[in-house]
This record gives C-alpha cells, sequence and structure tokens, in this order.
C-alpha cells in the first residue's frame, strides 16, 4: 500500500472580492450523510464547496464567507460537513494556518 498526500483548502474570505473563480454554471449539489452541499468547479481543475443549505448563495455571493477546495465535489462537501460538525476542528485548522 502507497501513501499519498491529497491537499484539501480552507478559503476564508477577509472581504467579498476574495471568493474563488468558478466556472458558469458548474454548481451541483451533493449529498453527504443527507445534506445537500452545493459544489462548483474552480478554474484551476479543483472543486469547492460552500455554505451548508441547498438553497446557499452564490459562491461568489458578499455573504458566502467560507468555501472548502478539493480534488473532487465529494470530498470538497464531505469536509465541508466535518467541519460544519465539530466547528472546533474548523477553529483548530484556521489557528493552525495563522
Amino acid at each position: 500500500m502507497t501513501e499519498r498526500t491529497v491537499q484539501i483548502e480552507i478559503l476564508v474570505a477577509d472581504c467579498p472580492e476574495d471568493a474563488p473563480e468558478v466556472e458558469a454554471d458548474s454548481r451541483v449539489d451533493v449529498a453527504v450523510n443527507g445534506q445537500m452541499y452545493p459544489t462548483a468547479k474552480l478554474d484551476d481543475g479543483r472543486y469547492v464547496a460552500w455554505w451548508f443549505e441547498a438553497a446557499a448563495p452564490a459562491p461568489d455571493d458578499s455573504i458566502t464567507t467560507e468555501w472548502v477546495a478539493a480534488p473532487t465535489r465529494y470530498l470538497a462537501a464531505a469536509t465541508l460537513s466535518e467541519l460544519w460538525e465539530d466547528p472546533a476542528a474548523f477553529d483548530s485548522l484556521m489557528s493552525a494556518n495563522c
């Protein structure tokens, strides 16, 4: 068995202009443990998940301030799901990156 590292990035906006660049019309909602998470394809080929309701605003809406970027839609959505379930983990990861 070989080990590989998969990069998952947590993005937090300081201002609305910090929203990640996504491809137009690439939104697909992904189900994780019975919850829907919107995802979209980033310009660099990765995927981003944001918010936690199916009626979420667009990824570049000014009230959207946190995203998870990953190589697949499901990995982005599942990671976001875990962070929403454990806010202390989110805070810990964010403070470690400061």
